[in-house]
């Protein structure tokens, strides 16, 4: 397609590989299950679409990763990424690199999404971090003002 990686309806292939991109290719995938996609190089932007227990590793995305209606996907960014969409998504595992730790992560309706971060030391554990998906919005002088809801353990 040109300037379109497409990859649909791949089940239980754990290798697949897509080596020749460049930053004006983008990648598309559609209706993986059990599988493990690899993206070696630069691309514009990937978009993860209606996929279940998928794994996909890039380096570097130029705009945005989207995670768009999919039920427990892992997604690892070992470059930069400006944007991570997640949306209608539940069970979403994002690992982010040291040059991927000022990524904006957007959220919508999903549930059980989590950002593991590498620690202090090259060696380190990551942390994890789960990221609310609950909030309260308070109407207060004439605007509203939104906050995560916190719960206290106990």
């Amino acid at each position: 397609m040109g300037r379109k990686w497409v990859v649909e309806n791949q089940i239980g292939k754990k290798n697949l590989v897509i080596e020749d991109c460049d930053a004006k290719q983008s990648v598309y995938v559609y209706g993986c299950k059990d599988s493990v996609l690899q993206i070696q190089g630069k691309v514009n932007n990937i978009t993860i679409d209606k996929c279940t227990k998928m794994g996909i590793v890039f380096k570097d995305v130029v705009a945005a990763c989207e995670v768009v209606n999919c039920s427990g996907v892992e997604v690892q960014c070992q470059g930069s990424a400006p944007t991570i969409s997640v949306d209608n998504t539940g069970g979403c595992q994002l690992y982010l690199s040291k040059d991927s730790m000022g990524t904006s992560i957007t959220t919508a309706k999903s549930s059980e999404i989590n950002v593991l971060v590498p620690g202090a030391q090259p060696d380190g554990d990551w942390g994890e971090h789960a990221l609310p998906q609950q909030f309260i919005h308070i109407y207060k002088d004439g605007q509203f003002e939104t906050t995560p809801v916190s719960h206290s353990g106990g």
